[in-house]
């Protein structure tokens, strides 16, 4: 199985000769419920689906060439309309009824496509990549394109080859094709800056595509009060796609949010904390060193105040006001190269 962490160092082109699904899938890996998910399953189901779709579009090319013009004089049309066509109407693809609701909340089958190849339906999270998998199994050019949609993120299908390029609104009952401008208006409106800043309605490279399921990633374990993997996750994807500034906004909120958390564990006391950081980057020299020193003063920081041997000897003592029996007065915080750290504390008996 593919893991996440080796597929933020692969190019392009390394990407895209992976499957898309099985990079979707990879994301999801150790967050609360993946136990679930049975990749082979998911993969083995998606390899049948292009199977059905394949059966059922040849035979009728015939049928597009006689009324070519019931099909927008388009075969890639016509060919999508026949994958959607056998996906909804004879494998029961369909979007999650029980996350219709605008005010729905997502769990992780929602957010990975396991949701709709063990589960009950998709969503617009998920439903595009399902169809960018099948298309692509069938030599489809099809690529995946993100807009806002009230204020969050909406994800789409998009054939873009030389000559011809249409949209795959995926979430429908049978097949859209909404001109990029219906994405810039009401419910998915964003100024034309936010657009070109986060890179929304643009064909995603194999590399925009990982740091989406990141983004992902970092939403699930955020919902789950997770800051640690939620900051692991919008720190790589950061790494993945510096010029996306809306990477850089998830990651800058999540990381507010984590400080505030941990500066209310801190108990009267809490000794000056020193960190000793590792001559060796370990994210891209594309992320700005102060961002990923950031990131891993909030780490050291939790692993400090969480040790449940530190938090037994002094931090829960001292917020009840009790004097332990030592006194910690420094610590020091040292990272290897690989992420991780070593925490050592300095204390004194306590008079």
């Amino acid at each position: 199985m593919l893991r996440w962490e080796e597929l933020v160092r692969l190019s392009d082109e390394s990407l895209g000769a992976l499957d898309v699904a099985e990079v979707n899938l990879a994301c999801a890996a150790d967050l609360p419920g993946a136990e679930k998910i049975d990749v082979a399953l998911c993969l083995h189901q998606l390899d049948y689906w292009s199977r059905e779709v394949r059966q059922y579009t040849e035979p009728r090319l015939k049928q597009f060439r006689h009324k070519r013009s019931d099909y927008n004089n388009s075969e890639a049309y016509f060919r999508v309309l026949a994958m959607v066509t056998v996906l909804q109407r004879d494998l029961g693809m369909r979007y999650n009824p029980a996350k219709i609701l605008a005010d729905a909340v997502f769990d992780l089958e929602d957010t990975f496509i396991h949701g709709i190849l063990q589960g009950p339906g998709g969503t617009c999270a998920t439903m595009p990549v399902v169809y960018v998998a099948v298309g692509r199994r069938l030599g489809y050019p099809l690529k995946l394109a993100s807009t806002l949609g009230g204020g969050a993120g909406h994800l789409f299908a998009r054939w873009d080859a030389p000559g011809e390029r249409f949209n795959i609104e995926a979430t429908n009952k049978g097949l859209s094709c909404l001109p990029d401008d219906y994405y810039r208006t009401g419910f998915y409106a964003a100024a034309a800056e936010v657009e070109e800043r986060c890179c929304l309605l643009k064909s995603q490279t194999p590399r925009e595509e990982l740091a989406g399921f990141l983004k992902e990633r970092g939403l699930r374990w955020k919902s789950a009060g997770n800051y640690q993997g939620a900051a692991q996750a919008f720190a790589w994807g950061c790494a993945v796609v510096p010029h996306n500034e809306g990477m850089q906004a998830c990651f800058g909120l999540t990381m507010n949010e984590w400080n505030a958390q941990l500066e209310k564990m801190e108990p009267p006391g809490y000794p000056p904390v020193y960190f000793h950081w590792s001559s060796t980057r370990l994210l891209p020299a594309t992320v700005p060193e102060k961002m990923e020193r950031d990131w891993l003063y909030l780490l050291g920081t939790e692993n400090l105040l969480k040790s449940p041997q530190h938090e037994q000897n002094w931090w829960e003592p001292m917020r009840r006001g009790v004097r332990p029996r030592t006194q910690p007065v420094r610590a020091d915080i040292h990272f290897s190269p690989d992420g991780g750290c070593e925490v050592k504390v300095q204390y004194v008996e306590s008079r």
